[in-house]
């Protein structure tokens, strides 16, 4: 049985690297559909009118890399379908990976993430079902398809359902999963495959062939998605899956090492819902702070940022996508493109706020644990993550300036002092964790590898967004740059190098906390002085208070080693 899953292991990682390599043609390419094209401007003898004129086929990637034609067009919106689907295809495959890799143990936890994105994808199907496969076979083979996954699925919650009632009510973590969850796994896993492997049949059937006349999709640009019209939705709710499985991969790590609590998908909710439910400590109740999870749910916050204001420019301001300055300097949508501009802005500036707010308490309690363990440390160590973890507060209650000071064609100054900020703040960030790592007695494999990726990240980006900055028509005034807003971008750094370290720079980011080193939670106890508060002096109180008791005082913080359960 084990022989036969680590065999389809990897199977199942090369159908999710060939989806996968679908993504960026997807993103960039715009094919034609019913709608945009034009007969008369496709008819005229140009060396790439196939490229530019032909609708969107199967397997795509293959057509836009090495001009592999196909007769069978699809009529379903590349945007909000396509992309969005393909990349749910991508995620349920690496959730499969990980079920085999664990065999049916600890399934319980793991369908918490893997039955949801199921049903999204089946549910995701119906309004364009009618396509290939159905238009090609006459038979309702997509809508078979989608029931049956739906079947799978309500089959894995009755077993969630089970197992729960098993174990007396409480979450079977690490017990074997029923055979009714485990079987809901094997059908959802077979029913998912079977599209790849259409595909290629599809594909094989009809290699290099083209349609007659190569001519969209008469159905595309009509379908239900293409009626939305708002086809940026669909890019973000496929980053934000790819993202989603991305985070979910180190909770699988984390759960590996015993730390699941490192973890966003912790049983306990996220670090924001654990904060909110409880803050701070009972007054006279002792409470251990973990201050990386404030730092945790810094990052969250900023998630919750960047999530929302996309999804409000989608919605409200779309055109600001393809018409921004800093596409046009490094040639691709880094992340402030989604809060730079209005309604967008006004969104985002309470969560930076916010975001600030637990920057600041993260470096307030991780100075504490800081002082409280001076005697282990060099007076390097405890230099460095003191003014790192002061400097870092600081900087993060500036942060949000980032979104007065924004990046226009109208004002060239703005923009560059806005990207110079943005710079900045990744020498602030690195050097908060190095802090951390260089204050840890002894560091993990997975914490060197991590931090050393993270430090190639931080000081690459700056120098090519430096150069692109710099390149961007020295030639020009900065009253002529609006001038040239509309033109194509040809940045001297390729794009793919840029995007790659900006994007992966945040990546490596969320992953902070997952793997910073093990350190000790700081134990906290409030105490409420009364005679304080009927006008005797402070050290009159105290010193009474000392005589009287044993305990630390008013408001006193100390550092422990010590376990803290999930």
């Amino acid at each position: 049985m084990r022989c036969a899953a680590y065999a389809l292991m990897p199977i199942l990682g090369f159908f999710a690297a060939w989806n996968c390599a679908k993504l960026p043609f997807y993103w960039e390419n715009e094919p034609m559909t019913n709608v945009t094209f034009d007969p008369v401007e496709c008819a005229k003898p140009e060396p790439n009118r196939l490229q530019h004129c032909s609708g969107l086929t199967t397997e795509y990637h293959l057509f836009r890399a090495f001009n592999v034609t196909s007769e069978y067009k699809l009529q379903a919106a590349k945007d909000l379908f396509i992309l969005p689907h393909t990349a749910m295809g991508i995620c349920l495959e690496v959730l499969f990976i990980f079920a085999l890799g664990m065999g049916n143990r600890g399934l319980y936890e793991h369908s918490k993430i893997m039955l949801p994105m199921a049903a999204l994808f089946a549910i995701h199907i119906m309004p364009v079902a009618q396509g290939i496969p159905d238009s090609l076979a006459g038979v309702a083979i997509n809508e078979i398809l989608v029931a049956l996954l739906l079947v799978g699925v309500g089959m894995g919650a009755l077993g969630m359902y089970q197992d729960f009632k098993a174990n007396d009510g409480e979450p079977p973590t690490r017990q074997r999963a029923g055979k009714l969850l485990f079987s809901s796994w094997i059908l959802i896993g077979v029913l998912v495959n079977l599209a790849p492997v259409g595909e290629w049949l599809m594909l094989l059937s009809a290699w290099n062939s083209k349609a007659s006349p190569d001519v969209p999709h008469p159905n595309s640009g009509h379908d239900f998605y293409s009626k939305l019209s708002c086809p940026w939705l669909g890019r973000i709710a496929a980053a934000f899956a790819l993202f989603n499985v991305f985070m979910y991969a180190f909770d699988v790590y984390a759960e590996a090492q015993g730390a699941r609590w490192r973890s966003p998908f912790s049983r306990h909710g996220p670090a924001l819902w654990q904060l909110a439910r409880m803050p701070y400590p009972d007054v006279e109740s002792k409470f251990y702070q973990m201050p990386e999870r404030w730092l945790e749910a810094t990052g969250e916050c900023f998630v919750l940022c960047i999530g929302v204001s996309w999804l409000v420019t989608a919605m409200f301001n779309p055109g600001i996508f393809r018409d921004n300055i800093l596409r046009s300097i490094v040639g691709y949508n880094n992340l402030c493109v989604g809060f730079d501009s209005p309604p967008a802005r006004y969104v985002a500036m309470p969560l930076m706020v916010l975001q600030a707010v637990m920057a600041a308490r993260y470096s307030y309690l991780d100075t504490i644990r800081l002082k409280a363990t001076r005697a282990y440390l060099s007076n390097f160590q405890f230099q460095l993550g003191y003014w790192a973890n002061t400097i870092f507060a600081v900087w993060m209650a500036c942060f949000p300036m980032l979104l007065v000071i924004t990046a226009e064609f109208d004002s060239w100054t703005s923009t560059k002092i806005h990207l110079f900020l943005f710079m900045a703040t990744l020498f602030i960030m690195w050097a908060m964790i190095a802090g951390n790592v260089v204050e840890a007695p002894e560091l993990e494999l997975g914490t060197k590898v991590w931090f050393g990726l993270f430090t190639m990240h931080t000081f690459l980006l700056p120098v090519v967004g430096v150069i692109d900055v710099l390149s961007f028509h020295p030639d020009l005034k900065p009253e002529e740059i609006p001038s040239i807003r509309h033109e194509f971008p040809h940045p001297p750094i390729p794009w793919p190098v840029v995007a790659y370290l900006d994007y992966g720079w945040f990546l490596l980011l969320m992953l902070t906390v997952v793997f910073l080193p093990e350190a000790p939670p700081v134990e906290t106890k409030m105490r409420v002085d009364m005679n304080v508060a009927y006008g005797k002096s402070y050290s009159q109180s105290s010193q009474e208070s000392e005589e009287e008791s044993d305990s630390e005082g008013p408001g006193d913080f100390k550092c422990i080693v010590c376990d803290e359960e999930d």
